[in-house]
C-alpha cells in the first residue's frame, strides 16, 4: 500500500517538474545564446531537477507494484498540470478539454479500483 504513496508522489513531482517547464519558458531572458537563456530560466533546470527525483522514485515504486496497474495513474499527472494550467497560467479551458479530463479521472478510478 505504501508503494501506492509513492506513485502518487512521483506523479505529483512529474507534474509540478512540468509546470516549471511552462514557467521557465515563459520566462526566458531575451539576451544571450539559446543555452544560456536555458541556464538562466532557473525553473527549467528545477524541472529538470524534479523529472529526475520522480523518475527515482517511479522506480522505486515499480519494484512491487504491477506495471499494468501503476502506468495508468500516470494520468493523474494530466490531471493536475490541467489544473495548474488553468489556476497559474490562466489558460482556457473548453468543454472538450472538460470531458477529457473526466474521461481520464473515470480510467483512473476504473484502474485504482482492479
Amino acid at each position: 500500500m505504501k508503494d501506492i504513496y509513492i506513485i502518487l508522489l512521483s506523479v505529483l513531482i512529474g507534474a509540478v517538474g512540468q509546470i516549471a517547464f511552462k514557467y521557465g519558458a515563459t520566462h526566458i531572458p531575451d539576451t544571450g545564446t539559446f543555452l544560456e537563456k536555458v541556464i538562466a530560466a532557473w525553473p527549467i533546470t528545477a524541472g529538470l531537477a524534479l523529472y529526475g527525483v520522480s523518475t527515482l522514485l517511479w522506480i522505486y515504486a515499480l519494484r512491487t507494484v504491477e506495471l499494468s496497474y501503476a502506468y495508468p495513474l500516470i494520468s493523474l499527472g494530466y490531471v493536475l498540470v490541467f489544473l495548474a494550467s488553468y489556476f497559474l497560467f490562466h489558460e482556457t479551458i473548453g468543454p472538450l478539454r472538460v470531458g477529457g479530463l473526466i474521461l481520464i479521472l473515470s480510467g483512473i478510478v476504473l484502474v485504482a479500483k482492479s
